[in-house]
C-alpha cells in the first residue's frame, strides 16, 4: 500500500510538471499569435463545432479589433486524478496567471462595456481596470481539462472557463465531469 502511495505521489508529479510546461507553452503561443501551435493544443473534437480556420479568423479578429491580450502563466494550483473513460483519460486542471488586456483603437471607448464581463467572468476583485493606458490586468484563476489517448501522453486541452465555452463541456461525458469535480 505505501508503495501505491509513493508512486501515485510520483506520477502526480511528473504530471503537473508536464501540464505546467504545456501550459507555458500554450501562453507562449497565445501571447505570440501563433494560432497554428494554439490550435494544435486544442481538444480536437473542439473544431466540430468550430472549425479550425474559423477558430483561427477569430482569433485574429481580437487584435485586429484592438484587444491586445498576454497571458502571464504563473502556477497551477491543483490537478484532479486523471479519469479515464472509453479510449480517453481526462484531468483537470486548476492553475493561476495574470492577464494584461490593453485597448486600442475603437475598443478606447468599449472598456465600459467589456469591465462587466471580466468581472462577471473572473470576479469583480479581480479585474483592475486602468484608464491612462486603457488597459485591464485579471487575476485569473483558470482552469483547462486535459484529454489524451488512454495509452499516450500527448495531451489536448479545453479551457472550460469561458462563458462562450459552455458548449464545450458537452464534448466531456458527464460522469467525467462528475468525477473532475470530486
Amino acid at each position: 500500500m505505501f508503495c501505491f502511495v509513493i508512486s501515485a505521489g510520483i506520477a502526480q508529479t511528473q504530471l503537473k510538471q508536464h501540464f505546467e510546461k504545456d501550459i507555458k507553452n500554450y501562453t507562449t503561443a497565445f501571447n505570440n499569435k501563433e494560432w497554428n501551435k494554439v490550435t494544435q493544443m486544442m481538444y480536437p473534437r473542439m473544431f466540430e463545432m468550430m472549425s479550425k480556420e474559423k477558430m483561427i479568423l477569430v482569433l485574429d479578429q481580437m487584435d485586429n479589433l484592438g484587444i491586445k491580450m498576454i497571458t502571464d502563466f504563473r502556477s497551477i494550483d491543483k490537478i484532479s486524478q486523471v479519469v479515464e473513460n472509453g479510449k480517453e483519460k481526462y484531468c483537470k486542471i486548476q492553475y493561476y496567471g495574470v492577464i494584461s488586456v490593453k485597448l486600442s483603437g475603437l475598443m478606447t471607448q468599449g472598456s465600459s462595456l467589456i469591465q462587466p464581463q471580466f468581472e462577471q467572468e473572473f470576479g469583480k476583485k479581480n479585474v483592475k481596470y486602468n484608464e491612462s493606458n486603457n488597459s485591464f490586468t485579471i487575476q485569473a484563476h483558470r482552469s483547462m481539462v486535459a484529454i489524451a489517448n488512454k495509452n499516450s501522453d500527448n495531451w489536448k486541452y479545453i479551457d472550460v472557463n469561458s462563458p462562450q465555452a459552455k458548449g464545450l463541456k458537452r464534448l466531456i461525458p458527464a460522469h467525467v465531469q462528475e468525477q473532475l469535480t470530486e
